[in-house]
């Protein structure tokens, strides 16, 4: 999935600062093919070299995902994981056994969205789409 925000001061530019610890979480989110837990993101991080505390990597998701930098999952097993949002929203097919992540290309709801504002008067700022399964390698495995 590695979804690269080009941008290094992406942080900066949405009012935050750009801190070693908030940079290293981010690095580690840009390179990873799957939604990570906030344990899987303070190993590797550590890992990387760098010194970080796993309430720190806790608070830094909590940020991005407030000014719109990361998405959180919950999991059938509960636990929370986190991809990077980039620009614009998107839908995800996400495995349950390995947990990689796809972006799906299109947005399915625009139609249901119209309806469901018609039907309920409500103004509707936004939605999320996350489709579950195995993807084809654990498939294979299971």
């Amino acid at each position: 999935m590695a979804n690269k925000l080009c941008d290094e001061n992406i942080l900066a530019k949405k009012g935050c600062k750009n801190t070693k610890s908030r940079k290293a979480v981010l690095d580690i989110m840009e390179k990873a093919d799957t939604a990570l837990s906030a344990e899987d993101i303070f190993i590797r991080v550590k890992e990387s070299g760098n010194s970080v505390n796993l309430s720190t990597v806790y608070r830094t998701l909590e940020l991005m995902e407030k000014i719109g930098l990361a998405e959180k999952t919950v999991m059938s097993d509960g636990k929370a994981r986190y991809t990077l949002s980039g620009d614009g929203h998107k839908h995800h097919i996400i495995c349950t056994s390995c947990h990689k992540t796809v972006e799906i290309n299109s947005c399915p709801l625009g139609t249901l969205e119209k309806d469901v504002m018609k039907e309920t008067s409500f103004d509707i700022t936004g939605h999320k789409l996350e489709i579950y399964g195995l993807c084809p390698e654990c498939k294979i495995i299971d």
